[in-house]
């Protein structure tokens, strides 16, 4: 569709004495948006509008906008093109004449959108604002038309569209009192009335869909997790790290590097065969001591009990090669082995027999420091 947005203005703010008189018109549409009551010449005369109220002018047709003694605030927006004529018909827009939609709490944040496609022109950002303007267009009509009574209870779809908004720019730092407050609701009654209709938390929303962005960023380019933490919107790379693992079962670090790994492009890793670097990157860790040619682990949590399905005192002094399924012995004797050479042992695949006979694949790394034997494990996909 081909349509130019020449003009958007938000919140422009008029003095009691400004007047807007075009007696020619302009080349383009024009909305304009009303905040205040104001004078504005229609197609049947001189019209009283309120605040809410809005006008699409037609190209030709006068401007005339007068105060009506005091300060006044409006929208505007001006199209052409020469889908411009065919999408106000298609939608039905009476041009030159007052529209007043029930609802109006759409405009400011598709205004905004239009907005922001025009300054940034990211891949086909005239197609979107195309859209858009037809969605602005279509919920004016739809909510001019609407009967009162059907239009009180509208918060299911005020949720959506403040939903549609919140995933469109997650990486903003949006809050539950922020996205109340564009409801007019109190943060209590806004979050109840959002798990009503989504079945989850506005907060834990807000986290998977930044998630879901970060998993797409990991998987294409080999940018840091803090870059990625970042531009997804969470307030520090701890706390990404945290949301993204109790989620996503894994670091954030070794999804990427498992996903690059498919793609044959794995990024360099520099200074990660620390205790700091392995300990940031790994799921579970501890001591370990070797007896009698076995690895003894120690310091095991209850989360490693958790993912093993064994209690904690069952974990306690069990040799690590009794956990080992049997096609994997002759990997895990090899990695004891260098470990008993004082080898240092990293990222060794090898796949676990949990308590319920179900299997699950770890990466297993090794490290001493001084007299200390450190053992770390990650989570790692199951081959299909």
């Amino acid at each position: 569709m081909k349509i130019r947005i020449t003009a958007c203005d938000i919140a422009v703010k008029q003095k009691s004495t400004d007047i807007i008189d075009l007696a020619k018109g302009k080349r383009e549409y024009t909305l304009y948006f009303f905040k205040n009551p104001v004078l504005v010449k229609t197609k049947i005369g001189l019209h009283d509008v309120t605040a809410g109220d809005c006008i699409l002018i037609a190209p030709g047709f006068p401007h005339y906008i007068k105060s009506k003694g005091e300060q006044w605030n409006y929208d505007s927006l001006a199209f052409k093109g020469s889908d411009a004529s065919r999408l106000v018909n298609q939608v039905g827009f009476e041009t030159n004449e007052i529209h007043s939609p029930l609802q109006s709490y759409f405009i400011d944040a598709l205004l905004e959108k239009i907005s922001k496609e025009c300054r940034a022109l990211d891949m086909m950002w005239d197609r979107v604002v195309a859209c858009t303007l037809d969605e602005l267009l279509t919920k004016i009509i739809r909510f001019s038309k609407q009967d009162f009574v059907l239009s009180m209870p509208d918060h299911s779809q005020k949720l959506r569209d403040l939903r549609s908004e919140v995933h469109e720019t997650f990486h903003l730092p949006w809050t539950i009192k922020k996205m109340a407050e564009k409801l007019s609701l109190s943060s209590s009654r806004f979050a109840s009335l959002y798990k009503q209709e989504f079945k989850t938390s506005p907060t834990e929303d807000l986290i998977k869909t930044r998630i879901s962005q970060a998993k797409k960023m990991l998987s294409t380019t080999k940018v840091s997790v803090k870059q990625v933490s970042v531009a997804c919107g969470f307030e520090s790379v701890h706390y990404f790290h945290r949301a993204f693992k109790k989620r996503i079962d894994i670091t954030p670090k070794h999804y990427q590097n498992f996903k690059l790994s498919q793609k044959g492009s794995v990024p360099v890793e520099t200074k990660t065969f620390t205790l700091d670097g392995l300990s940031s990157d790994s799921d579970f860790s501890g001591t370990m001591e070797i007896i009698d040619g076995e690895i003894i682990f120690h310091g095991n949590d209850s989360a490693w009990s958790d993912f093993l399905g064994y209690s904690v005192d069952i974990l306690k002094g069990k040799p690590f090669l009794n956990f080992i399924c049997p096609q994997d012995l002759d990997i895990a004797r090899e990695a004891i082995s260098n470990i008993i050479d004082n080898q240092n042992v990293k990222d060794v695949a090898v796949r676990l027999t949990k308590n319920d006979d179900s299997l699950a694949k770890i990466e297993f790394s090794a490290i001493t420091k001084g007299n200390t034997w450190f053992w770390f494990a990650k989570k790692a996909f199951m081959d299909d």
